[in-house]
């Protein structure tokens, strides 16, 4: 082949590798540009992008420029090649039947490092929310107890300093792994004659990375000293007794010994003194093995467990006070309700509210019960009961509550049927949790499709559902021609009722070129060709309320049971949302609750609201002094709003998430007790009662009661989650929990 069509073959190589890049990854991105900016949040997807762009961008640059010089000085460290182990009768190795020259070595060298370059800005991109939490970071008001460093500065700043210092060790060490490789391969460094031999370039050259990879371990050292703060190895989470009297000085002291050999290294590129560099390599492993393992171990062995509680103590306290500060147990009261001996004579007539809101009904299994009489046809399910309370004619009362959803059992499944025909789910049915209607099925209070309400409190104008927890596949709407009822509305006797999409909850997909990106994107060819696409249609995707605020904030996390709430208009969905952080000094984590291991602080800061019709997503700041939630306002400061803000009618459904209260039963049940020597016992250590159910025993979860707490200042009933608590190894109630 000659020179010319070797170099038309590369340029069409690079050309379809441009536009395959292009064909997989910017049809997402506008797609998700699209959604976002139908939403209103296009600078959501403007702040994440660019930062993720930036952050490519910036260590593509600097691993492109690390790696790239480094492959230069290599190709300029090797002999040449006609002289190397690989030459044949004096001739330069070949390869593809050409001379590898220098120049082709040298191109060579540079195609690797932009693949590595590539490999690591790919990856680092995609720590965009470490940077940006570390970049707007603020203040928490409190300090930690070792050092009297601001909290935030642990829970912001700490994670994306520790990824920028493994990148750094990551790079140094691929690098030298890259560099030892192609000098051996070079000849350069070996074994001959018995005796190790090297080039004094490639020691040179070597000694360069060597030492940057010693400076990003002393760094990694120094920021160990503030990530022992939350370690678990002893007694407590977080630096026990001796951390602070061993680890800690043998940490700083290995930072001045790291950056001392670095140092010696240096001086050895223009000074051979390679006997002092031995030695001094010899005393760092010796210092390395001696600091940080058997002195740690000698002290723990024979000064901290004869006498572990003693010299614990200060540590165990402060593993008990900042547990409770990052899972919001200091705001726990505890109040005393001494057993009466009897009961008085008006005791039902004046607690009749709280027994009207006793709970009849298990949820778990009332589902059973909503399927077989309520779900009218097979393409409805009822997928979840949710637990809450209206205003009933002027009574507080408890209700359950579910939502009928789409499912994809179709009467046929064609194309029209699933992206044309049926399109949304209808209506809700609730009943009370303390009534049983005829036959032992439950009092219904909204039933049947359309749906009847017994109560103007739980009708509304539109129960449509489009948006739900479980909603299936993408949908256009309004699809055929104007003035064309082409989605079934609901399913009645004899005709069944169609209608229209009237809200704007979608992408308008009326050009040939959107209908072209869907198409391409959702693998459907049938959007661009179908009929039923008009000028005014939308194309719904991402339905699905869990799916959908996770698109929008995904630096957040989402309680498991979004619940759905009745408007005046429509229904909503609510979607609790945390705040998080795996890095709070001596806080206990996260270990047995899926999705949020390792999690050391949380705070329910977001109540997020979805329209079941448009699908219009509101997030609104439930816990303005959170110091996260506070850094993401700057962060996004288009993207909440204060609660005070969510209408009135929503913001009285509010209600304590259950997710979060779990994690927080888990840790009060020890961390109530806030003394040292009991805590260290655990003296008075609760756990959460079991229960039978479903033929066996299992722990028993929260559960929404309505109830008048005895000695409250306000009156009337709160809706509460409530656990009862009993003694480790025991089945009599001690305590019980109740969250409002």
């Amino acid at each position: 082949m000659s020179s010319l069509s070797s170099r038309i073959v590369q340029v069409l190589l690079g050309v379809v590798g441009v536009v395959l890049t292009v064909l997989l990854v910017t049809p997402e991105l506008v797609v998700e540009y699209f959604w976002m900016g139908e939403l209103g949040y296009a600078s959501v997807f403007w702040t994440i992008r660019g930062t993720q762009v930036l952050l490519f961008a910036l260590v593509f640059a600097v691993a492109g420029l690390y790696f790239g010089s480094n492959f230069y000085f290599l190709v300029r460290n090797v002999p040449p090649l006609w002289a190397s182990r690989w030459a044949q009768e004096g001739e330069p190795p070949q390869v593809g039947g050409k001379p590898l020259t220098r120049d082709r070595l040298k191109r060579l060298g540079y195609v690797i490092a932009g693949i590595l370059s590539l490999l690591f800005a790919v990856g680092f991109s995609g720590r965009w929310n470490e940077l940006l939490r570390f970049w707007y970071a603020g203040s928490y008001g409190q300090s930690d107890p070792i050092y009297g460093v601001d909290l935030a500065y642990h829970m912001l700043e700490l994670p994306f300093l520790q990824a920028l210092q493994s990148g750094v060790v990551g790079l140094a060490f691929l690098g030298l792994l890259v560099l030892v490789t192609g000098y051996v391969i070079a000849g350069q460094i070996g074994v001959q004659d018995g005796g190790f031999e090297a080039d004094a370039g490639a020691l040179r050259h070597l000694g360069v990375n060597i030492i940057l990879l010693l400076l990003g371990w002393a760094w990694g050292f120094y920021l160990d000293l503030y990530e022992i703060l939350q370690e678990g190895g002893g007694a407590v989470y977080g630096a026990g007794y001796t951390d602070i009297n061993v680890m800690i000085p043998a940490l700083w002291v290995m930072v001045a010994a790291t950056i001392g050999l670095a140092g010696l290294i240096g001086l050895n590129l223009y000074q051979r003194r390679l006997r002092t560099l031995g030695v001094g390599a010899v005393g760092y492993v010796v210092l390395l093995v001696g600091a940080l393992v058997l002195a740690p171990t000698l002290v723990t062995q024979l000064t901290v467990l004869p006498s572990e509680l003693q010299r614990e103590r200060p540590y165990l306290q402060h593993n008990i006070d900042m547990t409770r500060e990052a899972y919001g147990l200091e705001d726990f009261k505890e109040r005393s309700y001494p057993a009466q001996p009897g009961l008085p004579a008006n005791a039902v007539e004046d607690n009749e509210a709280t027994i009207d809101n006793v709970r009849l009904w298990d949820p778990r299994l009332l589902i059973d019960t909503y399927r077989q009489l309520q779900e009218i046809r097979l393409y409805y399910e009822f997928y979840t009961v949710d637990v809450d309370r209206y205003m009933l004619d002027g009574d507080y009362r408890q209700v359950m509550v579910s939502p009928r959803e789409l499912t994809q059992q179709l009467p046929e499944d064609t194309w029209d049927n699933r992206h044309v025909r049926f399109t949304h789910g209808y209506g809700s049915v609730a009943n009370l949790v303390a009534r049983e209607g005829t036959e032992g099925s439950p009092e219904f209070l909204v039933k049947d499709i359309p749906p009847q309400a017994e109560h103007e409190a739980l009708e509304v104008d539109n129960p449509s559902l489009y948006y739900g927890a479980r909603t299936p596949h993408y949908r256009i709407v309004p699809a055929g021609v104007p003035g064309d009822s082409l989605e079934l509305d609901y399913p009645q006797s004899g005709e069944n009722k169609y209608t229209r999409y009237g809200g704007d909850g979608g992408v308008a997909v009326g050009s040939f070129w959107k209908q072209l990106l869907f198409s391409y994107y959702m693998g459907d060819f049938n959007i661009l060709l179908t009929d039923y696409v008009q000028d005014d249609s939308q194309i719904q995707f991402w339905n699905r309320v869990g799916e959908r605020v996770r698109r929008i904030a995904p630096f957040l996390e989402f309680d498991k049971d979004p619940y759905l709430v009745m408007g005046d208009d429509r229904q909503y969905w609510i979607q609790d949302a945390y705040t998080t952080a795996d890095s709070f000094p001596y806080s206990e984590p996260i270990r047995d609750q899926q999705g949020y291991e390792g999690t050391r602080y949380i705070r329910n800061s977001v109540k997020i609201v979805v329209d079941a019709y448009s699908g219009e997503v509101s997030l609104y700041v439930s816990d303005p002094e959170d110091p996260i939630i506070q850094t993401y306002q700057r962060i996004f400061p288009d993207l909440f709003q204060p609660l005070d803000a969510m209408p009135e009618k929503l913001r009285d459904h509010v209600r304590y998430p259950q997710d979060l209260f779990e994690m927080q039963v888990e840790r009060y049940r020890r961390y109530h007790q806030t003394q040292p020597q009991v805590f260290y016992n655990n003296e008075d250590l609760w756990t959460r009662p079991q229960e039978q159910y479903a033929g066996r025993q299992r722990q028993m979860e929260p559960y929404y009661i309505l109830t008048d707490l005895p000695g409250q200042d306000a009156s009337g009933l709160e809706f509460m989650l409530m656990m009862p608590m009993t003694p480790d190894g025991r089945d009599n109630m001690i305590s019980w929990m109740a969250a409002r």
